[in-house]
């Protein structure tokens, strides 16, 4: 049955759009795959979003920015910020669902299958990974004011690798389907991060 609230509509929609998104690619998706899915009426639909295009970069903005956010800004406040961001990476795999396993990042894919031409959703999902490496590498700073890790560690360059580990690993997960490689990937990330904190 159709959802009567506005706003649970929309999360809705946004929802099914990206799970969709994810299991069939944004141009193997039509708006009529949403609305049936969504069992809301094309009115309902037009009522949140012009267009399909206008519908892909809601979901970027209001759910993967949000689900980035909810990720990674906590470190900011972490009394130790290096193993906040260790667990986190560790929960990824342990979180991941078996469509997440077999289909992928819904971001990483939809960069793939339009990145090149829709400048749009290029930029939002740069700025995406953006904020993450600058939450990531303020967590390096604020541990070496608590004197947690050396103050010779280059925050830049740790962040960005770290930040080119995690968007290349749904690629090899996506290709092995392997639980167990994803747990090995996370945990050796988590290893690596947890080896920059001083051991008194």
């Amino acid at each position: 049955m159709a959802l009567r609230d506005p706003d649970k509509t929309r999360k809705n929609l946004l929802e099914i759009a990206s799970c969709l998104f994810q299991q069939k690619g944004y141009n193997g998706t039509s708006l009529s795959d949403i609305i049936n899915k969504a069992e809301v009426s094309k009115g309902a639909l037009y009522h949140h979003f012009s267009n399909k295009q206008e519908l892909l970069y809601a979901v970027v903005d209001e759910l993967f920015k949000e689900q980035s956010k909810a990720r990674w800004e906590p470190l900011a406040k972490a009394n130790d910020p290096i193993e906040a961001m260790a667990l986190s990476i560790e929960e990824i795999s342990e979180n991941a669902s078996q469509d997440d396993m077999c289909n992928g990042c819904p971001i990483h894919n939809l960069l793939a299958e339009l990145g090149a031409t829709d400048d749009g959703l290029r930029v939002r999902i740069d700025g995406i990974f953006c904020s993450a490496q600058s939450s990531i590498l303020n967590a390096i700073e604020r541990a070496k004011e608590l004197n947690q890790v050396s103050h010779t560690v280059d925050s830049k360059r740790v962040s960005t690798l770290i930040m080119c580990t995690l968007n290349g690993m749904p690629q090899m997960v996506t290709s092995c389907q392997n639980r167990d490689v994803f747990k090995e990937i996370t945990s050796a990330l988590s290893d690596y991060i947890r080896s920059f904190k001083i051991v008194d």
